[in-house]
């Protein structure tokens, strides 16, 4: 008799998860049918949000190695710029095992806004402050947090990455320049492009230690790469200066090859680095998704690479993300932010447990997407 109720009470739990399994199968597959324009994604994927506690435009985002996601919240919209007087934004962490937001840091004062995130392999947190031309660092365990001025005056720190030798580089989006930190010495090196107003803005590294980034003006609108023999190459994006291309945030894929965002364009591209030429378009192929609202504008902005062969993107005006074949043949998957109208931004990351996770700015949430399993 205990047995047979031990068992009624294991099929019971079974039959519990299948249907929430399936209720969230059809609540992602519902949020895309209102987008008919949209490819449909042959991917379950549970997607959901969860309110921010304090402060608002959430934007980049990262991951300690507990784990934790470490949300930037400069209380403005960074892009254009914010206005003068704005206090220092914070900078908040969410635990998705207890699914509750642990600490809030204040940026201190004169900081301004961290609007992207890294951690270095000590566990410091760095974040280039486009408003007061630094770069920032935050130390977890000791709850300080010191900041150095960037040589170049108005420079527009933006993006940031650590190599792997731990030299932190960031893109100066103001002008036309990408640096290189050096935690040890504390001194900077400034690279230049040849266009004056290129404006730097996602920044990468290979795992060669190659530095990729993007010129994100649309009247240059080029890939640029520093290699570790200390070469400045560029490359040519097809028809950059007739379709609105303006080049975002920039990837590394675990196959060498180099993806980002097209802004204005509504595109995500590849570089097949094998088949690259500096000066020319060799290698590039871009690929352009559908638009759920032909007559709305579209930001493609946000990408990162998943551990299953796909890249993920998302676009902002548009209110949507998706994926994409590494491979580059395949079918785009398209999905709703879960809050309309919440404009996803540049913040979009993978953490190790391959899930995806962004900000919606507009929203005031944290977004997170998972699959059920299969490939896009």
């Amino acid at each position: 008799m205990r047995r047979s109720k031990r068992n009624l009470v294991v099929a019971l739990v079974l039959v519990s998860v299948t249907a929430f399994i399936f209720w969230r199968f059809n609540l992602a597959q519902a949020s895309q049918k209102q987008h008919p324009g949209a490819v449909q994604s042959r991917t379950a994927v549970i997607v959901d949000d969860t309110a921010i506690p304090e402060g608002s435009y959430p934007w980049g985002l990262t991951f300690d190695k507990q784990g934790n996601v470490w949300q930037a919240l400069p209380g403005c919209d960074p892009n254009p710029r914010c206005t003068p007087g704005i206090p220092s934004g914070k900078i908040a962490v969410y635990d998705p095992v207890k699914m509750a937001w642990i600490a809030t840091y204040t940026l201190p004062a004169g900081y301004g806004q961290a609007i992207l995130l890294t951690f270095d392999q000590n566990g410091k947190l760095w974040f280039p402050l486009f408003a007061t031309n630094a770069l920032g660092r935050f130390d977890p365990v000791k709850k300080t947090f010191q900041k150095w001025t960037v040589p170049t005056p108005k420079s527009g720190p933006w993006d940031v990455v650590v190599d792997h030798q731990g030299y932190i580089w960031f893109t100066e989006h103001y002008l036309n320049k990408i640096a290189r930190f050096d935690p040890k010495t504390e001194t900077f090196l400034e690279i230049e492009t040849p266009a004056l107003d290129s404006l730097p803005y996602g920044i990468t590294v290979d795992a060669k230690g190659n530095i990729w980034f993007t010129e994100n003006s649309k009247t240059v609108a080029l890939i640029g790469e520093y290699t570790t023999q200390g070469k400045l190459l560029e490359y040519t994006i097809p028809g950059r200066q007739a379709s609105k291309v303006t080049p975002h945030m920039i990837v590394a894929a675990p196959d060498g090859n180099i993806w980002w965002t097209e802004g204005e364009a509504g595109r995500i591209a590849r570089l097949n680095v094998a088949q690259a030429k500096a000066g020319t378009a060799n290698g590039i192929t871009e690929y352009v998704y559908e638009k759920p609202c032909l007559t709305c504008n579209t930001h493609t902005s946000g990408i990162s690479v998943d551990h299953a062969g796909n890249v993920w993107f998302d676009d902002s005006l548009q209110g949507i993300f998706g994926s994409f074949p590494l491979s580059g043949n395949g079918r785009f998957s398209i999905y709703n932010t879960p809050t309309s109208y919440s404009h996803p931004h540049d913040g979009l990351r993978i953490d190790a447990d391959n899930r995806l996770w962004f900000g919606e700015e507009y929203g005031n949430r944290l977004a997170l997407a998972q699959t059920l399993g299969g490939s896009s």
